[in-house]
């Protein structure tokens, strides 16, 4: 399996690789603080699927920003990367927003839980 983090924060995204690699020893994971290179990285390195883990509040471009990119770029997601939104805090805002994107495909509270990690299994 593998998974693409974009989270700002050093030790988030240092927490969810640690808790994917529990479940998913052998799994590939890419981990961006800056979502532009992780940008950069799908555009050209999505020839698979991917998990991506997108955190929604980031100095550089927001995670929905993000995923604004992706929709106007000419990347094939549906088929190579599924989408989560990750926050620290549940906006009930955020919750209704998911629902407005075809290629997301949640949201989760982090950090990352093994239990929805086993989840990703099926």
């Amino acid at each position: 399996m593998s998974f693409i983090l974009i989270d700002d924060d050093n030790i988030s995204n240092f927490i969810n690789e640690r808790m994917i690699r529990i479940e998913y020893p052998d799994a590939e994971v890419v981990p961006y603080t800056n979502p532009i290179k992780g940008l950069e990285f799908i555009s050209t390195h999505l020839t698979k699927k991917y998990f991506l883990f997108l955190d929604i509040n980031m100095p550089e471009m927001t995670g929905w920003e993000f995923i604004e990119q992706i929709n106007q770029a000419d990347i094939n997601v549906k088929e190579n990367l599924q989408i989560y939104m990750l926050s620290s805090s549940v906006e009930p805002s955020d919750l209704e927003r998911v629902k407005n994107y075809d290629n997301i495909v949640g949201f989760i509270e982090k950090p990352l839980n093994s239990k929805f990690l086993v989840s990703l299994k099926n």
